[in-house]
């Protein structure tokens, strides 16, 4: 962070760093989503800067850890994001079945409805018929039809977390699990052919669901109104009520490509994306614009006395630039209430299995920035918490 604000950064606690298999939710496994916020440090953080019943707010909210774990720990929670994948994800995660035999029950109905829906293949561009046989790619995109019509985010989730990878529960060719691109190269079709043969999607969509709802969590307290998921941009926001907490993480500046990374199962959503698009924050002014649009539309509804807790990318290197998105998104932030102040800063370092590629040569640390509202007391101002207690408040 720059010497204009000069702070002390605290390291992370050791808990951040331990493995969350076999403690989350399977549901937070249930497709896959570069960079998103790892399962236990969101619990950590909505623990201590939140209480049972108040309304936390995360306006960008990716794969849908905060908001799932925020249902977990009985938060009410108001969830939003720009990507139809992410928004996907997180009704998703948020209506889960709850059991197998259920998603089962669901999941055949949705089936028998995909057989009267026909496909030609001579509308699907090459770039996405390459990753799959014929027969396999008809019934996923018949299957995915029907879950879009009957707005099923669950199973059309779990199709979309099978879509492409090299082993053979999955649907696709050979290819990467997160980045879509074929492994022809290192699987030829010569040598392996029955990875390029027909796949049926019953199987493994029963063995995608089996796993997700294998580890439902016994205190899960979502009630039907305590949260709402909204496909809007930040800019579009509009919450108009008072909100306890933000905890969120932003779009890392200049650092990732979601709509690359994620634009085959984009596709399957929405049949107008393009093998390849630019990412909007690729630019410092979009940057800009959309932590502007988030201090506008959210942090200005947040009460006195309430943190704001971002996830956030430290410095970035990458395309011959170099950014600070943390650093400017407090300016950014403070600069627009001067009642927010920045109460802590937690340095976490990024292990390359989780947020980067290549050796992590883009960021290999990210910040957790706390905020805190001020609250007026007579003549004097002073931030309603206490550093002693769990919960900060």
């Amino acid at each position: 962070m720059s010497s204009a604000s000069a702070r002390k950064v605290e390291k992370a606690p050791r808990r951040w760093g331990a493995s969350a298999t076999g403690v989350e939710s399977r549901l937070h496994q249930l497709s896959p989503y570069i960079g998103k916020l790892k399962s236990t440090i969101a619990a950590d953080l909505i623990e201590r800067y939140s209480l049972p019943g108040e309304l936390v707010v995360d306006p960008f909210c990716g794969s849908g850890t905060v908001p799932l774990e925020c249902v977990v720990r009985g938060r009410r929670v108001i969830a939003s994001d720009s990507s139809d994948y992410a928004v996907l994800l997180t009704k998703a995660k948020l209506s889960a079945p709850p059991s197998v035999s259920e998603a089962i029950r669901l999941m055949e109905a949705r089936l028998e409805a995909s057989k009267m829906k026909t496909v030609d293949l001579r509308s699907v561009p090459a770039w996405v018929r390459q990753f799959f046989h014929p027969r396999t790619l008809k019934e996923a995109i018949s299957f995915a039809n029907t879950c879009i019509h009957e707005k099923d985010c669950f199973l059309l989730a779990c199709l979309l977390g099978i879509l492409h990878h090299q082993r053979p529960g999955f649907l696709s060719y050979p290819s990467s699990h997160l980045v879509p691109y074929l492994r022809n190269e290192l699987f030829p079709r010569a040598k392996f052919p029955d990875l390029y043969g027909y796949r049926d999607l019953r199987s493994r969509l029963i063995k995608k669901m089996s796993r997700a709802l294998a580890m439902q969590m016994a205190n899960r307290t979502l009630v039907v109104g305590e949260s709402t998921v909204l496909h809007h941009p930040v800019e579009h926001l509009s919450l108009q009520r008072q909100v306890d907490t933000i905890i969120t993480s932003p779009p890392y500046m200049n650092a990732l490509d979601y709509r690359r990374d994620n634009r085959l199962r984009l596709w399957f959503l929405d049949r107008n994306i393009t093998d390849y698009a630019p990412e909007p924050t690729d630019r410092k002014s979009a940057f800009d614009e959309t932590i502007s649009g988030f201090a506008r539309n959210v942090v200005s509804f947040l009460r006195p006395g309430g943190a704001c807790v971002m996830v956030i990318g430290d410095t970035i290197s990458r395309k011959r630039i170099k950014t600070h998105p943390a650093e400017r998104a407090i300016e950014i932030l403070t600069g627009f209430d001067r009642k927010l102040s920045v109460e802590r800063v937690i340095e976490d370092r990024i292990p390359d299995v989780r947020r980067s590629r290549r050796g992590a040569q883009a960021m290999k640390k990210e910040l957790v920035v706390v905020l805190r509202k001020k609250v007026k007391t007579g003549r004097k101002e002073s931030k309603n918490w206490s550093p002693n207690t769990s919960t900060s408040r």
